[in-house]
């Protein structure tokens, strides 16, 4: 089993994750937060790592 990460959301986006499942485009908040961090991460990611000639 993978290490959990616990974070903190402040109340205005948790009513808008809470929004997004209710019309089920998410499963869970959890989904929300996983799939936004696949979507982030990589484009920072190669911001800083990618070699841009």
């Amino acid at each position: 089993m993978q290490p959990l990460l616990h974070v903190t959301i402040g109340n205005k986006l948790k009513k808008r994750m809470k929004l997004l499942v209710d019309e089920g485009l998410f499963n869970n908040q959890a989904e929300i937060v996983r799939e936004g961090l696949r979507d982030l991460l990589p484009k920072y990611y190669d911001e800083k790592f990618t070699d841009k000639k």
